[in-house]
């Protein structure tokens, strides 16, 4: 399935470019963004770095285990920290 990948996180997850991806049907959003990271041969973020990262689906704020449909849009932001 096709997902819309933008990331604001390029301290953890690197400088992946913003645009369309090809990811496994079922696919949780973390899975989706493990597996675009690979098909740009970056490296994947340890689980704990992982699943720190804020998930947003089709402008929701969702889990990572969320699961992806195709054509959705998934944005990957920094943790929220501070006061």
């Amino acid at each position: 399935m096709i997902i819309f990948l933008k990331t604001v996180c390029p301290e953890i997850i690197g400088r992946i470019p913003n645009g369309e991806y090809l990811v496994k049907d079922g696919s949780t959003a973390q899975q989706a963004l493990c597996h675009c990271l690979e098909s740009k041969e970056m490296t994947v973020p340890k689980e704990e770095q992982l699943s720190n990262l804020l998930y947003v689906v089709n402008h929701h704020h969702e889990k990572p285990d969320i699961v992806l449909n195709d054509g959705d849009r998934l944005m990957v932001l920094r943790p929220v920290r501070g006061g």
